[in-house]
């Protein structure tokens, strides 16, 4: 008997843990069409899960579906991310693309699923070449509920090499995301 209460405890203490919230902010619309089906979408959340931290990623994403994507790559439409805008409060934190070079959409692996199939590209607000330390991230207050995120793009198009650069603006929402931590998950 003594040995089944045992089992039964040590079984209740290992699914055992607690609830916490994971910060993450979204548009009304998740994609956006920009130029030729070239779609934009950011991505801006807690830098760990349940941390109580208030630092948090940027990061702006533009893909295009692999179906609009000619085979002869020389055939599709070059991106270059100019630079990357986040506006908190009266704060603003920036990271202007340092790369010059515009990159060419290429098809992906048609043995991906289709989910890896689209053509993407990033950009994020800290460097991850130089970020040394989470105080590098940006500041995002817990009472701050709205905040402002703008990115420059420009696109290469392949026929006479001409280039238009957009502004993409987005007023992202804190939405929280509820997760379950086991509690022997940080004992090492």
């Amino acid at each position: 008997m003594n040995t089944k209460k045992f089992i039964f405890i040590v079984f209740i203490l290992l699914l055992s843990g607690c609830y916490c919230k994971t910060r993450f902010f979204e548009a009304d619309t998740t994609w956006t069409t920009v130029a030729e089906k070239w779609k934009v979408g950011f991505l801006v959340k807690d830098t760990e899960k349940c941390s109580n931290s208030d630092r948090c990623f940027c990061s702006v994403v533009f893909r295009i579906d692999e179906k609009y994507l000619e085979k002869d790559s020389l055939k599709n439409m070059s991106i270059h991310i100019d630079s990357l805008y986040l506006a908190v409060d009266n704060e603003i934190y920036k990271r202007l693309n340092t790369q010059v070079e515009f990159k060419r959409a290429l098809r992906q692996n048609e043995m991906n699923p289709p989910e890896l199939r689209d053509y993407m590209v990033s950009l994020d607000i800290v460097n991850w070449d130089t970020v040394k330390t989470r105080e590098e991230f940006p500041l995002i207050p817990r009472n701050v509920k709205n905040i402002t995120v703008t990115a420059y793009v420009s696109f290469r198009y392949p026929d006479d090499d001409r280039v238009e650069t957009f502004e993409v603006k987005k007023v992202l929402h804190e939405e929280n995301e509820v997760n379950w931590i086991r509690w022997w998950l940080f004992v090492h």
